[in-house]
């Protein structure tokens, strides 16, 4: 039986519901298989969970293979010597997988309710296309997971932002699915169990787990998102008066204190002796890259390729707003340049020596080539990246301690250091806050104002001199 079908409507244009394999593996080197909806040239893609070895895959049927095809006397008698030395290199190539016959009675099964979704929109004489049938048959799943279980439609809505690359989102709500679920004992939870009563226990658990106030609201605050801009908003599995968080009062965020390091301080770092084979000596060079190019952020920075050096500017897109950005390079920074500059062997390696230059991410290299890659590959990439902010931020703490600052420094200190001293010798907020990258000039007078003690100090000391 194939898998393929499709209906006509009462325009007599007939929509194509068919199995397919992805042209585009994994990481993994297998296979999505998609059910692709083909509707007045235009096609949508609904996911069937499974993804598989290219050689199990029957092209001729749209389906997986279940069975080894044999080569019969009568056919073979059909048969030309070439065409019967393509069937059985053919032979060689396939795969059986020992779930076969489960994974096609699914593909079978979700084809049948998208034909099924298809006819009822032509006897409600409904508007059809493909991406229609697709978001009917999206929204009917999300709404039954939903009510049976809140837990699953979150995992779905994670791997859904997953899959558009937004690959911190999906961490981010994983993260708080993790403690949701820790939190009900792994049980299910009923869609009309979300409540505001449901909110406050939930906030308390988090509370006894001791977690610092502000991590228990970017918990709060990520539940809220998936509730108000997901479920209400956008899939409508819940109507607005059903908003738990209506009733519900966010913890506040309590201030945190800015470190930053004076030009003295600053000093101390870059005086430090390290030999070349010392980790310390590439930390304390990438912090103070960071320092002297307004602070650019340590995600960006280990990003950073020699292509990405031009006419003595550095230019490179920011990760987290994709704006392009374009800085003269200081006498300071090039000097630091100029210690990896021998070591370059293509524009597109990686200028300081904490990503692997011939890893699969280290052919991302364009905007274009982010926006083309699989999510899988950016996952990999940005687990790269956390894990080498860690390892700096570590350092960090003992260059502070070997250069005696008492002070507690990580990798965006160099973004408060690098606005404290501006903000200290007079320029505009104006100008630090397009150094600095804010997309709002109001993200920077708040950054600023909780820089500023030392002018509210001087200002204390005026009215009783």
């Amino acid at each position: 039986m194939y898998l393929y079908s499709g209906y006509f409507n009462e325009s007599g244009m007939k929509a194509k519901i068919k199995a397919i394999l992805f042209p585009k593996p994994y990481l993994n080197g297998e296979y999505p298989v998609y059910i692709r909806i083909y509707f007045n040239g235009k096609s949508s893609y609904v996911k069937t969970g499974y993804s598989i070895p290219s050689g199990a895959w029957n092209e001729d049927n749209a389906e997986v293979w279940e069975s080894m095809p044999s080569l019969t006397k009568k056919l073979k008698e059909t048969l030309s010597v070439e065409e019967i030395k393509a069937f059985k290199e053919k032979q060689n190539n396939i795969i059986l997988l020992p779930n076969a016959f489960k994974i096609n009675s699914e593909i079978r099964g979700l084809i049948t309710k998208l034909e099924g979704i298809e006819n009822s929109l032509n006897v409600n004489k409904e508007e059809i296309s493909s991406e229609i049938i697709k978001n009917r048959a999206d929204n009917k799943d999300k709404n039954e997971n939903a009510k049976k279980d809140f837990l699953q439609y979150i995992q779905e809505v994670a791997d859904k932002k997953f899959q558009m690359k937004q690959i911190r989102t999906s961490e981010r709500y994983n993260v708080m699915l993790r403690k949701l679920k820790a939190f009900l004992g792994n049980k299910p939870l009923p869609l009309s169990k979300v409540t505001t009563g449901f909110l406050n226990d939930f906030q308390l658990y988090l509370q006894k787990e001791k977690l610092h106030q502000n991590y228990v609201h970017v918990n709060m605050k990520t539940l809220r998102t998936i509730i108000q801009k997901e479920a209400i908003r956008e899939d409508k599995i819940l109507t607005p008066d059903k908003n738990p968080f209506v009733f519900y009062t966010m913890l506040k965020v309590l201030p945190t204190k800015k470190e930053r390091l004076d030009i003295k301080e600053i000093e101390l770092i870059e005086n430090l002796q390290y030999p070349d084979t010392d980790i310390h000596f590439h930390i304390r060079n990438i912090f103070l890259f960071s320092l002297y190019n307004a602070g650019i952020r340590i995600g960006d920075l280990l990003q950073l390729k020699w292509v990405n050096i031009s006419e003595g500017r550095l230019k490179y897109s920011m990760g987290k707003t994709d704006k392009e950005r374009s800085i003269k390079l200081l006498p300071q920074a090039l000097k630091i340049l100029k210690i990896y500059e021998a070591k370059k062997e293509k524009e597109t390696d990686f200028i300081f020596p904490f990503l692997d230059n011939k890893a699969d991410y280290s052919k991302l290299v364009t905007p274009e080539d982010f926006q083309k890659t699989n999510p899988e590959l950016l996952a990999s990439l940005f687990k790269k990246i956390e894990s080498r902010i860690s390892i700096i931020n570590s350092g960090l703490k003992d260059i502070a301690g070997k250069a005696k600052i008492k002070k507690s420094i990580s990798s965006h200190v160099a973004r408060h250091s690098f606005a404290d001293i501006a903000r200290k010798k007079d320029i505009s907020i104006y100008d630090i806050s397009k150094m600095l990258g804010h997309s709002d000039i109001t993200v920077t007078q708040g950054y600023i104002k909780s820089l500023d003690y030392e002018s509210m100090d001087e200002a204390m000391e005026t009215v009783f001199s």
